[in-house]
């Protein structure tokens, strides 16, 4: 059955990653969300985002949350090559570097977590410690990116995006254990209640991200802090490791901070679309885009 997950994984990083594409495109070239959501991309993206949820929640039921979250890794590959596609850009050497850093960094954090972890219940109390931890670490993104521009500002809002998106893994899995258990129940609608905010949260924070920087450093932000974030929550609160050592959390952590220094790499190397205009200052129109250009190529910076 775990080879089952993974496969759901798989397919959910691919939906993910055509999905956030389609809505990135949408949302550039200065609308505003009210505006993205009323267009037939912006809304096939969405499509294809609940298609892979959908699938991610039948792979969480099937196999640990460290197994199933860093398998979202994939995505970024998928984004790279298709943005390269797209703009009919060469493969350039510092490009592979960071791709391989942040593969290298998650393959090798997944393994470790996967031959140290083991599926624990959701508790009640791991719920409202979670909630309330990355709550904490949202906030600090959003005053971290109020006076950063451009890329800067795309990658810490797509960090704040993949905090509140690691928690809903726990979220998923602890509303499907009461489901089961004790079928519709007030602690059911509580965990849906709290899912929900944290997906907003998340959702908002993503729009925001694809205005500042191209698809592709969103959704490397997004697969890499995300899977970190659910793990963490797993072995941290959920207590998924019982025998954890501290050679290995120590391991643990230094492939963690290889897969975001590679994430870091990308967003500074990535090329940048033509005719963006991604570091002008946010107080200034934006410039007009003709009609004719790429949805790929536009993505002017907006207020948060």
């Amino acid at each position: 059955m775990t080879w089952l997950a993974i496969i759901l994984a798989i397919l959910n990083a691919c939906c993910f990653t055509v999905g956030t594409w389609l809505q990135h495109g949408a949302s550039a070239g200065g609308a505003s969300l009210a505006s993205a959501v009323r267009r037939p991309r912006w809304l096939a993206g969405l499509a294809l985002l609940a298609l892979g949820a959908v699938m991610q929640v039948n792979a969480l039921r099937l196999a640990p949350v460290t197994v199933i979250e860093p398998v979202g890794v994939l995505g970024i590959v998928i984004s790279v090559v298709w943005a390269l596609r797209v703009r009919r850009a060469p493969l350039r050497w510092n490009i592979g570097r960071a791709l391989a850093t942040i593969l290298v960094g998650t393959s090798a954090f997944a393994v470790l977590a996967a031959l140290n972890t083991v599926t624990r219940p959701v508790s009640t109390a791991a719920q409202f410690q979670a909630g309330a931890l990355v709550a904490a670490a949202v906030a600090v993104c959003l005053l971290l990116a109020h006076p950063l521009r451009g890329r800067a500002r795309c990658l810490v809002l797509g960090m704040g995006g993949g905090i509140a998106y690691g928690c809903t893994s726990v979220l998923i899995r602890a509303a499907t254990e009461q489901f089961t258990s004790y079928g519709v129940s007030a602690p059911l609608f509580g965990t849906l209640a709290g899912l929900g905010a944290t997906v907003l949260a998340g959702f908002w924070l993503v729009q925001r991200a694809y205005a500042d920087g191209p698809a592709e450093s969103t959704v490397a932000t997004l697969t890499v802090v995300d899977p970190l974030v659910a793990v963490t929550i797993g072995i941290g609160l959920l207590g998924e490791a019982p025998g954890l050592t501290l050679p290995i959390a120590a391991l643990g952590l230094a492939f963690a901070a290889v897969a975001v220094g590679g994430v870091v790499l990308l967003s500074r190397d990535i090329p940048a679309p033509p005719s963006s205009s991604l570091t002008h200052d946010r107080s200034t129109p934006c410039p007009a885009v003709p009609s004719g250009a790429s949805s790929s190529a536009r993505t002017p910076t907006r207020p948060m």
